[in-house]
């Protein structure tokens, strides 16, 4: 249940707080054929892609997979850091020497549910470098159905959150729909 919390928790504030981010991707050595929301992926959403070698179920998964990963990596993701700092200074043989050492370790890790996703555009490039884009986006009614099976909030704070998860995602649906006719 604490799972369950969390990710809707960081799911609704990752919706109403991240900014829009346009078209400031900038698409240079990006193959012509890439779809521009791959580029620039509309909130509460995850781009996946994946090699098209032949194998075009393969490739679907791979890519959707990849695209709920990138989704999760939105809504919850906990970075560790480390950087080791090493100085010395002395002298030998008269002489002043100095020496350092500076490294740097850093890891991203995901453990994130996700409720209710789904592919809601697909693309496979054309020419020598097929691709298979996925657009993974959380699917209203499945994200909005998981506060009803919650046990510890009032029906008063169930509706409050599933009114707004269910604005956000008319929103999201907008979106959606205008990159698609683009």
């Amino acid at each position: 249940m604490k799972t369950l919390h969390a990710l809707i928790g960081a799911s609704l504030g990752a919706m109403l707080c991240f900014g829009c981010g346009g078209d400031q991707v900038k698409s240079e050595g990006v193959p012509e054929n890439t779809p521009k929301w791959a580029l620039t992926p509309p909130d509460a959403c995850g781009v996946g892609i994946a090699k098209h070698r032949g194998n075009l179920g393969m490739a679907k998964t791979t890519a959707e997979a990849r695209g709920r990963d990138a989704l999760a990596r939105e809504l919850a993701t906990k970075v560790e850091g480390m950087i080791k700092d090493y100085q010395q200074s002395g002298e030998t043989d008269g002489k002043d020497f100095t020496e350092e050492l500076t490294t740097q370790v850093s890891r991203q890790i995901v453990d994130q549910t996700l409720v209710g996703t789904r592919t809601r555009i697909a693309h496979v490039s054309e020419g020598d470098d097929k691709q298979y884009y996925a657009l993974v986006c959380l699917d209203p009614e499945s994200f909005a159905g998981a506060f009803d099976r919650m046990n510890e909030l009032s029906q008063k704070q169930r509706a409050a959150l599933k009114a707004r998860s269910e604005a956000e995602f008319k929103d999201l649906d907008m979106q959606l729909d205008r990159l698609q006719n683009q």
